[in-house]
């Protein structure tokens, strides 16, 4: 059956108009991540049922006499909850000044059948002294205090669906303060928060993260912290500012595809206008 070139084209244009709407429902929010000596990750975000978030900050900080510097590496990945690395990003930048916070995934993952999968890693490395203020009095390091699992997990039991690491832990002021308030609203898949490390006088670091989140209901959240201290021997590394970022995506497919439904439309039509010629 012959068709004319109108009709290749209407249903062509169907198909361009048809794809990109599904591609667009698909797409997941973007979250705003700072890169600094406050560095933030997917907070306040991904707050629609059946959504995914990860986020994973790893920072090595360089402690001198003088300040210091830092490297701070972030990936972070948003898609649905089965599958939250749909759409990923990984960032690294030096900084010239060491990080002192880390807050993340707080506010998030709130509408329900949610995951959300979050870490940091915090190294302080001490060049020419030790972690203490005072390097005489030697490393005044200590063992992290933690915030965490408070008010969370309402309808989980302990050592099966919450597995909270330390727990009870309720510490004002704590260095890590972690799942708190967050995995209510019934139906809990599972809540696994651990926290550990050593404290330093010499540079005070926080942590809050995945506190107020996952209050949907049927929601896992996985969340961990660590805190390393250690005196170095030998030279800092450099402190020159340099970020690089990579993307664990391929390229859009909208553009593509509105390119290959074009080329395919001017072919139809040529072999319509072909075909025509030599009826």
């Amino acid at each position: 059956m012959n068709r004319s070139p109108a009709f290749l084209f209407r249903g062509l244009v169907a198909l361009v108009l048809l794809v990109p709407v599904s591609l667009v429902t698909t797409l997941p929010a973007a979250a705003a991540t700072t890169i600094a000596a406050t560095t933030t990750c997917g907070n306040a975000v991904d707050n629609t049922g059946g959504l995914g978030a990860i986020c994973e900050v790893t920072v090595v900080n360089t402690i001198t006499a003088s300040g210091g510097s830092a490297s701070v590496t972030v990936r972070e990945c948003h898609g649905a909850a089965g599958a939250p690395t749909a759409a990923c990003s990984t960032k690294t930048t030096i900084l010239t000044k060491p990080v002192t916070a880390v807050t993340q995934c707080n506010n998030s993952i709130n509408g329900g059948g949610g995951t959300l999968r979050c870490s940091v890693k915090v190294t302080s490395n001490f060049y020419g002294g030790s972690p203490s203020a005072s390097p005489a009095t030697g490393a005044a390091t200590m063992v992290v205090s933690v915030n965490q699992c408070v008010g969370s997990g309402a309808s989980g039991i302990v050592g099966q669906t919450i597995k909270c690491d330390p727990f009870p832990a309720n510490t004002t002021g704590a260095a890590i303060t972690q799942c708190n308030r967050s995995a209510n609203g019934g139906t809990l898949v599972g809540l696994t928060c651990t926290a550990t490390g050593t404290m330093a006088s010499g540079h005070v670091v926080t942590i809050h993260q995945c506190n107020d989140s996952a209050n949907g209901g049927g929601s896992l959240v996985i969340c961990s912290a660590s805190l390393v201290n250690t005196a170095v021997n030998g030279t800092p590394p450099p402190t020159a500012t340099v970020t690089t970022g990579s993307s664990d995506n391929s390229a859009p497919l909208l553009p593509l595809l509105v390119l290959l439904a074009s080329g395919g439309l001017g072919a139809a039509v040529v072999m319509a206008r072909r075909r025509s010629m030599y009826r």
